[in-house]
């Protein structure tokens, strides 16, 4: 997903190189003044505004393209103060926890960028609710493919998957690996399996199966614990690793909406 509120086709880049007489420019022509009507005390509106006046732009199309997403900003303030909203909430929230998508053990990965799914979920549905209720209202050609993105990306079935794939990754009914043998009888190709679900567990209770080879551990058993535990993490290693990754995609995409929407926030504070 990508917001593209600045450009056509490309994300806004914080990192271009700025004029060499920069601090002679701000000088000149008291550039201090226009940043901080923008910004209203706001440090990050203050900076993507001087990056955006500095950096400057001199095609015609981009210009246009930014001016009409501009008037419908100004048309629709509160909707787009709304919008804004959203990729702060989740840049809060994300400073509160989910710390454990930054740590080396799959259990902990998988714990963390489950909870940070779920919370980004819940921004993404409110996202959807207001392109849902207010994009018959810009005309701007930037603002309408945002919108048909929004309807186009995350629609029911979308929110749907999600949610199964976030109840199933939880494992409140354990999980379910296999495995092969190898060398000197050591586990490895550790595969981690879809759990059935209440159905086929209802049939395999009523039906006749083969013998099952099981054994348990002791609750005191702190060794035997710690070796089931490196073998579940081993199951659930790649797919922590990818719904991590998948959580990071989501979060750039709300850093760079809040990036994108600042420049307009900072050009209706002006107006």
């Amino acid at each position: 997903m990508k917001a593209f509120l600045m450009y056509k086709d490309q994300d806004f880049d914080l990192k271009q190189t700025l004029p060499s007489n920069e601090d002679a420019l701000m000088q000149d022509l008291e550039l201090n003044t226009l940043l901080n009507a923008m910004a209203l005390n706001d440090k990050f509106l203050f900076e993507i505004a001087k990056i955006a006046v500095l950096s400057g732009c001199n095609d015609l199309d981009t210009i246009r393209y930014r001016q009409d997403i501009l008037k419908d900003c100004l048309k629709n303030p509160d909707v787009v103060r709304q919008i804004y909203q959203i990729p702060i909430e989740a840049l809060k929230n994300r400073h509160r926890g989910w710390l454990g998508v930054f740590s080396n053990y799959p259990t902990a990965i998988l714990t963390g960028a489950v909870d940070m799914m779920q919370m980004f979920v819940s921004l993404l549905q409110k996202l959807k609710n207001i392109a849902d209720e207010h994009a018959n209202k810009f005309e701007s050609e930037g603002f309408t493919a945002f919108f048909a993105m929004i309807k186009k990306e995350l629609d029911d079935e979308y929110f749907a998957r999600v949610q199964d794939h976030l109840k199933r990754l939880k494992f409140n009914g354990g999980v379910l690996l296999s495995a092969e043998l190898g060398a000197g009888n050591e586990g490895k190709n550790y595969i981690l399996r879809k759990t059935p679900d209440q159905e086929k567990w209802t049939k395999r209770i009523f039906t006749k199966k083969n013998p099952i080879y099981s054994f348990s551990i002791h609750p005191r058993d702190d060794a035997g614990a710690r070796a089931f535990g490196e073998l579940r993490d081993r199951g659930i290693n790649l797919v922590a690793n990818a719904l991590a990754q998948s959580a990071d995609h989501i979060d750039s995409f709300f850093k760079m909406l809040r990036i994108e929407l600042a420049f307009y926030m900072g050009c209706l504070n002006l107006y």
